[in-house]
């Protein structure tokens, strides 16, 4: 049989590194620094890297480089471990072999913080070395961009893309803060103006339908594609602001620009997937599903569109895979963050699917009693009521949703899980259909 080695030839899987600081904090630091060393050697044409998501399962668990070797089919793993200590950073790396479990190429860095994007450059340019790949101009010249100069305003930006994938209000407004202050410190720092675009517009999308929102969103934008490349996060940025004026058939062909550029850009298929959703495209949802669902590794929002399209075409066999790859992603995801209130209140959706009543009732307290005024929040949990059949908790949860800012018709009238009140008066009142695409 072919070796995976031989199989997938220089493909490199890239592990999250090992926090060994002892502080749970600075697990953002060892998130953002593995993260930028995936996007590094994917600057290598010679090299394939294997997208976050595919290597984000294996996160904090006990597994060997030939255990993923086989399972991802790399020919080649990168294992190591961070440090921080006040102002010094500790990086150990070592690059695998897993068909022979030898060490191809391993280096250890003490440096200076402020040294952190010198050693995640040097690191791609060693791994290049050690598989004997000359590198062009082109890609010198890549690997020796930096996102930013100020390593302050790096670290703000890290902290707040980790409060921004949990999605809710009070996390929203984390993240923003986060990345206004990194601005503040580097006015050219394009990946967070694109960061601010989009936290504006999901910001008015989910919680605050004040038109400022979407000005800020343009300005920060804007001011993204002025100081740096248009790069695919930047694309996703503009995606989010057309999608948030209803401008769906636009948003899709953004983020789909995005797509092709890097696969693996954060939040692309998920919006992509949301925006079909929003103009009625189910079908388009169901075919992107297989392979959205593997980009997107552990990131559990891409189900959100998935399973609400296969609802609404009456797919139950496929829907319900989709429920239980699901349920194994949020358990997982909730053990390592048990306060995550949106990831609980979805997981109650899907015990709500499999009829699972005890467990989805039980997640979905637990998620009120987390973030009871987040007003997404309680629209998922309305969701669960709806599967329930309990029409009376469906509409009072839907009620606090909108009062609490969920306020896009065009979502909640096409979500299968609302299908209960589409009798309801104040239903209608609270998402006319004139306000559906």
């Amino acid at each position: 049989p072919t070796s995976p080695a031989k199989a997938t030839e220089r493909s490199v899987a890239v592990l999250y590194f090992e926090n060994l600081s002892g502080v749970k904090e600075d697990e953002y630091l060892r998130d953002g620094v593995t993260e930028d060393i995936i996007t590094e050697l994917s600057k290598i044409r010679g090299l394939k890297i294997l997208s976050r998501p595919t290597v984000l399962p294996y996160r904090d668990r006990p597994v060997t480089a030939a255990q993923v070797g086989q399972q991802l089919k790399a020919a080649f793993v990168l294992a190591g471990s961070i440090r921080r200590a006040g102002t010094r950073l500790r990086i150990s790396s070592q690059l695998v072999d897993p068909q022979n479990d030898s060490v191809v190429w391993s280096e250890r860095y003490d440096r200076e913080m402020a040294d952190v994007f010198e050693i995640q450059d040097e690191i791609a340019r060693k791994i290049a070395q050690a598989l004997r790949i000359t590198l062009s101009p082109q890609e010198q010249e890549a690997l020796a961009e930096k996102p930013t100069e100020d390593l302050q305003a790096y670290d703000l930006y890290l902290r707040g893309k980790s409060y921004a994938r949990r999605m809710t209000r009070q996390d929203s407004e984390f993240a923003l803060q986060m990345f206004e202050n990194a601005v503040a410190l580097d006015p050219s720092f394009a990946l967070a103006y694109a960061a601010i675009a989009n936290s504006c517009a999901q910001y008015y999308q989910h919680f605050d339908r004040t038109p400022l929102w979407i000005e800020r969103a343009k300005s920060a934008s804007q001011r993204a594609s002025t100081v740096g490349k248009p790069g695919p996060e930047i694309l996703v940025a503009e995606a989010w602001i057309l999608y948030a004026e209803a401008r769906y058939d636009d948003a899709i062909q953004r983020v789909r620009q995005a797509i092709e550029r890097k696969p693996d850009v954060e939040g692309g298929y998920y919006l992509q997937g949301r925006a079909l959703f929003a103009a009625g495209r189910y079908q388009a949802v169901a075919d992107m599903a297989e392979r959205a669902a593997a980009a997107a590794g552990e990131d559990y929002n891409i189900y959100v569109p998935i399973v609400n399209a296969l609802g609404a075409l009456g797919k139950k066999d496929a829907l319900l895979n989709y429920v239980l790859q699901r349920i194994q992603v949020l358990e997982a995801h909730l053990k390592r963050v048990p306060e995550d209130a949106r990831g609980r209140a979805l997981l109650a959706g899907d015990y709500a699917q499999l009829q699972r009543v005890d467990d989805a009732l039980r997640e979905a307290h637990l998620a009120m009693t987390l973030r009871p005024d987040e007003a997404i929040i309680m629209y998922n949990v309305a969701c669960v009521f709806g599967r329930l059949g309990r029409k009376s908790d469906c509409l009072d949860a839907l009620r606090k949703a909108w009062h609490g800012g969920f306020r896009d018709p065009s979502w909640a009238r096409r979500d299968p899980d609302l299908s209960i009140l589409h009798d309801e008066p104040e239903f209608e009142t609270l998402y006319p259909a004139g306000d559906t695409p």
